[in-house]
């Protein structure tokens, strides 16, 4: 077992297996990690460019020391379960803008709200759209209120369309839902690859993604029933980490939602700033199911019927958090804009900018 510190793609480190170990030693972050033989300690000191580090795990410990450390560094460390459940998520330290945070509590009662809200929903449609155009051969043409026959991509965009700031949250809810309905049924048409010594004996209904809700939780797609829905899952529970990790940069509170109502369990704010940026995970698992063929190792199914996958395939999406990254920080960045009905806030408040906007003393960059 040779220590190492060597890192995914920027930043990124994925800690995974039993017994994991996180503390701190000699001023170095110790991450101690993987399975048997294939057992791996990374050191790092505080110049190296550790931005994520990412948990696939439940046994083992994390001093408070190594908290600590990761928060002075400016590093986020996210624990996420086998179901894609996000379990913690401790973010780099957010402005505290209380003019930001003013616009964020009433948005949900005023036209800026509403304004910003259209262009979440509308920027979500118009990438499903282009994914749809994708995936054209599945479902050639639809009927849309018994209208003429269109492409998904075309009916989406008329869907988009048909999103104004004029109308109720609920309306555009229900608008966006009418689009997912679409996309959805499209969606599961796709067929993932299995390796072909396995391709035999998987369940019949693993061979298509089949619908987003499963038989086991129909009111929730968290326990997906089929491979495709519980990849997608894994890398929904990664954008929801970026998403949390962008509104905690810009100035939010991510369990304030504008369009999602507020509850206990998640940060409803967080939530709409992943609407946007689903499609760009969507287009990343597709990638992968073109890519990749499934085996033994990658997919499991619990007694209950639930698909869990594999930790070489939970490591290979949680690396995906840069892109991810990229997806949600614009929308993060543009919704603080609308909110402040100031457009030279289009990058608002980033760490430097900050700095000299309010001459307050603050860490390096993450």
């Amino acid at each position: 077992m040779q220590t190492q510190r060597t890192l995914g793609r920027n930043g990124v480190l994925v800690a995974h297996g039993y017994g994991l170990k996180l503390y701190v030693e000699r001023g170095h972050l110790i991450v101690h990690h993987g399975i048997g033989r294939d057992r791996e300690t990374h050191r790092f000191s505080r110049v190296d460019q550790l931005k994520r580090l990412i948990v696939i795990g439940h046994t083992g410990f994390v001093t408070l020391e190594a908290l600590r450390w990761l928060n002075d560094t400016g590093a986020a460390f996210a624990q996420i379960g086998r179901d894609g459940e996000l379990i913690t998520l401790s973010a780099p330290a957010r402005h505290h803008e209380a003019k930001l945070r003013r616009a964020q509590v009433l948005a949900a009662d005023n036209d800026a709200g509403r304004i910003a809200t259209v262009g979440l929903l509308r920027a979500k449609l118009e990438a499903q759209a282009v994914l749809m155009g994708r995936l054209a051969y599945l479902r050639p043409l639809v009927r849309v209120k018994d209208a003429k026959p269109i492409t998904v991509a075309d009916a989406i965009r008329g869907w988009s369309t048909a999103l104004t700031p004029d109308l109720t949250f609920t309306r555009m809810r229900a608008i966006e839902s009418s689009a997912g309905r679409l996309y959805w049924q499209t969606w599961a048409r796709v067929t993932p690859r299995f390796d072909r010594s396995w391709a035999t004996k998987v369940p019949e209904h693993w061979h298509t993604a089949g619908p987003r809700t499963s038989h086991i939780d129909r009111k929730r797609a968290r326990k997906a029933s089929t491979p495709v829905h519980a990849i997608l899952n894994y890398t929904y529970a990664i954008l929801e980490i970026e998403a949390s990790i962008a509104a905690h940069t810009i100035g939010f509170d991510p369990s304030l939602g504008i369009m999602h109502a507020d509850r206990r369990y998640r940060g409803s704010l967080a939530a709409d700033l992943m609407e946007p940026a689903r499609p760009a995970a969507d287009t990343l698992v597709l990638n992968l199911l073109e890519t990749r063929e499934l085996s033994r190792r990658d997919i499991h199914e619990t007694r209950e019927g639930v698909c869990r996958i594999g930790p070489a395939l939970a490591r290979q999406l949680a690396l995906l958090a840069p892109d991810l990254r990229s997806a949600v920080a614009p929308h993060a960045e543009t919704l603080a804009a609308a909110l402040l009905r100031d457009p030279s806030t289009a990058t608002p408040l980033t760490r430097r900018k900050h700095r000299e906007a309010v001459g307050a003393s603050a860490r390096g960059p993450t």
